[in-house]
């Protein structure tokens, strides 16, 4: 089932994503260190990528800047997103964030052997949810 989305988070999220509902979609038009720093985020967190990208990356001044399409719009998420590196570059020396960038294709609720199949070829860098966070019992 997809998620549900209000009318300011789908402007937020339309320049930036190829498909609000559907498990397959592309990043687009988003600055490097923002998809990296997105899905440094993702790996540890249990929300879908497009509600973590509105609700910790664009927060309610830019969903107000989407509705009226403001100057802040056009950056989403670039403030936090150079914060999150620094922290986990600086203070844990995790350089596998800085790895992130690229084309950023995302497959939801991908099956655990789908998984396998799109890792077997190794042709990209691959981030799964990590399995110390996140509590995979409740789903």
């Amino acid at each position: 089932m997809a998620e549900e989305f209000s009318a300011s988070e789908q402007a937020a999220l339309a320049p930036y994503f190829t498909s609000l509902t559907g498990p397959v979609f592309a990043l687009v038009d988003l600055p490097e260190v923002v998809k990296g720093a997105l899905f440094a985020r993702y790996s540890r967190s249990p929300k879908s990528l497009r509600r973590l990208f509105v609700d910790e990356f664009v927060g309610a001044a830019g969903l107000f800047a989407a509705a009226g399409r403001g100057a802040a719009h056009t950056v989403a998420g670039t403030q936090r997103a150079e914060q999150l590196y620094e922290r986990v570059l600086s203070e844990y020396g995790d350089d596998s964030v800085a790895q992130l960038g690229g084309v950023h294709l995302a497959c939801e609720g991908a099956s655990n052997l789908l998984t396998k199949v799109l890792e077997w070829g190794r042709l990209m860098a691959n981030l799964e949810q990590s399995t110390r966070y996140i509590p995979y019992d409740d789903r």
